[in-house]
């Protein structure tokens, strides 16, 4: 929910000399716009928003959208709102929303704050296009950046086949945390297992991937239960070229 600071000004404008509809459309622009005074909404959702009939809300989307020679602001010829994809802007809505008044020096530097951080979110093409897709492709771009950095991979189109990036302190860690469990066999029976799959289902998060099998072995009895010789295949994938067989049949 956004929050709207409303100059007590207001009702000395020359707006306020139109009739109550066009007041009440105007003060639900302001209402509804967001920090950059952007109102995201289409026409039948601002005449509900502002519970008037169709006739007023259309007359008075005529007067806020244009001149006004006695408006207090010289900005814009004293327009007010202005048409934008995905809804309109309230054009002076930044020049209201920075009047600090009476606040404490405190509230002036999170202001400040906020506003600085709130701008990289804008994005102004020709001095009227706002919009916050610019902003938001950075950030997914920071997130994806992040979410590939270089981790546990696991290598099956060269030989040898191998893991790469797992460290000892990793392999340790295992081996405390799931002590029935030979962390190399499990590590070697997994290359084997995705080996044979196709490349579509090979796993992303090797470390997760690693961590769930450990733990499935560890509660299903540990490696003591599988046979002792690494060449043969282990019980986890067993079962799982059983199940494939299953579903083919089906």
């Amino acid at each position: 929910m956004g929050f709207t600071k409303l100059d007590s000004g207001i009702i000395d404008s020359s707006i306020w000399s139109e009739p109550l509809a066009i007041r009440v459309v105007w003060v639900t622009f302001l209402a509804k716009a967001n920090y950059h005074g952007i109102v995201k909404a289409s026409r039948s959702g601002m005449i509900r928003s502002s519970n008037v009939s169709e006739k007023d809300f259309d007359r008075a989307l005529k007067v806020l959208e244009s001149p006004d020679s006695d408006s207090r602001s010289p900005e814009f010829d004293g327009r007010r709102i202005e048409k934008i994809e995905g809804g309109w802007l309230v054009l002076n809505y930044k020049k209201y929303r920075e009047y600090s008044y009476s606040e404490s020096p405190v509230a002036i530097r999170q202001r400040r704050h906020r506003e600085k951080k709130r701008d990289t979110e804008l994005h102004v093409t020709n001095g009227r296009d706002i919009s916050a897709s610019a902003s938001n492709s950075s950030l997914s771009s920071l997130r994806n950046k992040k979410d590939k950095t270089p981790g546990i991979i696991l290598i099956l189109d060269e030989e040898p086949k191998r893991w790469e990036g797992i460290t000892e302190e990793l392999k340790e860690l295992w081996a405390k945390s799931y002590p029935g469990c030979d962390v190399k066999f499990v590590l070697q029976e997994m290359i084997a297992y995705w080996d044979a799959q196709p490349k579509s289902k090979r796993k992303i998060n090797w470390k997760r991937t690693i961590v769930n099998r450990l733990k499935w072995v560890q509660d299903h009895g540990g490696t003591s239960r599988q046979p002792a010789q690494g060449a043969a295949p282990g019980t986890w994938l067993k079962m799982m070229k059983e199940k494939e067989a299953r579903e083919e049949k089906i």
